[in-house]
Formats: structure tokens, sequence, C-alpha cells
């Protein structure tokens, strides 16, 4: 019996929009993995940039960034997103083997 991971627990269709974000996440410049990081705890954009030292326009520019790379996200979806990359860092949260075969083929194609 396999044990579903945590992304196969989410409903559909917030699951397909976990997944692609998932594997976008190496493209993330250092700067947003943080901003990502903070989003979890610090929801409103001044939280973030009194913790990370930069203006809220910059905050807002990285966030931008972030919803563009990974697929046009909501805000609480960027959320998730950063829950699941403070988790395992790499974007490969206790995936189960049907989503572990589907990122190493994202990840060489």
């Amino acid at each position: 019996m396999t044990t579903a991971c945590r992304l196969c627990r989410l409903p559909e269709p917030l699951r397909s929009t976990m997944r692609t974000a998932l594997s976008r996440l190496h493209t993330l410049t250092d700067r947003e993995h943080q901003i990502l990081a903070q989003l979890v705890s610090r929801p409103e954009s001044d939280e973030v940039s009194r913790a990370l030292g930069i203006s809220v326009r910059t905050v807002k520019f990285h966030i931008a960034n972030l919803r563009q790379k990974l697929g046009g996200l909501s805000r609480f979806q960027l959320c998730l997103v950063g829950v699941f990359d403070l988790i395992e860092p790499s974007g490969r949260a206790e995936l189960c083997s049907a989503h572990e075969e589907r990122n190493a083929f994202l990840r060489v194609g």
C-alpha cells in the first residue's frame, strides 16, 4: 500500500497548479526563495520588506516575478508553494513515485 504524498492530498485543480509551480522552483533566484519563505509567515509586503531590509516596492517586484515564473499563482498559492519549498528546498517534498518520475522527467527535459 502506497502512502499519498503531500501533493496528492491537495484537491484538484490546486494539485495541478502546485505540481507545475513546484517543478519550476529551480528557476528562482536566491532572493526569490527568500521572499517566498517570508510570505509563509509574513503575508504583508511591508512585513517582508522590514524582515529583509528592502523596500516594499522591491518586495512587490519579486512577488510579481514569482507569480510569473511559477505560473500566475495567487498570493495564497505562493504561500503554499513556500511551505513546500521550506519542507524540502529542492521542491521534492515527500512525493509519491508518480510525482518523483514526473519531476525527474521535467528536470531532464
